[in-house]
């Protein structure tokens, strides 16, 4: 398989491109693979050229939140944690769409992270940018309604214009922190009032402008 180098590392300075290029195995994942679940041990960098992973938390009752997402250009910036800090990973991690990249060792990356300033920019990068999306996510769970978080992410999906999108009530329920039959009630509801209609796998947005006045409620 022939390697393909994230964006970052084609515009690093040559000898940490030569040394990446030397180092890094290009790997594919399918959708659907589990990459990582609580507590594992991380066994090196990932970097993302194509595809998305889903990193997300799992609880107790087997409900699911999404944390982020890691696409092309990007790493996750748990695994870069938990490679430095040698420990367990917090969450877990599937891949949604296929996926290609480039893998480094975990060792090889602490001893870069140590000695190239390159590389300990780059990961306070990936921290500043999670850290603050990861808190909108939590702030949108704890203090938004679901109803709004809901509506907004089907816009989301839609691109904010009324047809259907192609999503499931687990899914949307993994991905807004709620139970699935919560997810339905509300979609019931909207059906009732015109507002969506639903099929297996796809709910059809008939009335975008309603689905805008509830998003922005909060």
């Amino acid at each position: 398989m022939v390697l393909r180098l994230p964006a970052h590392v084609r515009t690093a300075p040559a000898a940490l491109r030569t040394e990446f290029e030397r180092v890094a195995q290009p790997f594919s994942l399918p959708a659907g693979r589990a990459v990582l679940g609580p507590g594992e041990l991380c066994s090196g960098m990932s970097f993302i050229v194509e595809g998305a992973v889903r990193v997300y938390l799992v609880g107790e009752n087997g409900r699911e939140v999404t944390l982020y997402r890691v696409s092309g250009g990007e790493a996750c910036v748990l695994t870069a944690s938990c490679l430095l800090g040698q420990a367990g990973f917090p969450a877990a991690a599937t891949v949604e769409t296929a996926v290609v990249g480039a893998a480094v060792p975990g060792p090889v990356f602490r001893d870069w992270v140590s000695r190239h300033s390159y590389w300990r920019e780059y990961v306070f990068h990936l921290i500043a940018t999670r850290l603050a999306s990861v808190l909108e996510q939590m702030n949108d769970v704890v203090f938004q309604p679901l109803e709004s978080r809901l509506a907004r992410h089907l816009l989301q999906l839609s691109g904010g214009q009324s047809g259907p999108v192609c999503v499931t009530q687990e899914e949307l329920a993994h991905e807004l922190g709620s139970a699935r039959e919560v997810i339905s009630r509300l979609l019931g509801r909207w059906r009732e009032a015109g507002t969506v209609d639903l099929e297996k796998g796809v709910v059809h947005l008939r009335q975008a402008e309603a689905l805008r006045a509830l998003a922005s409620r909060g």
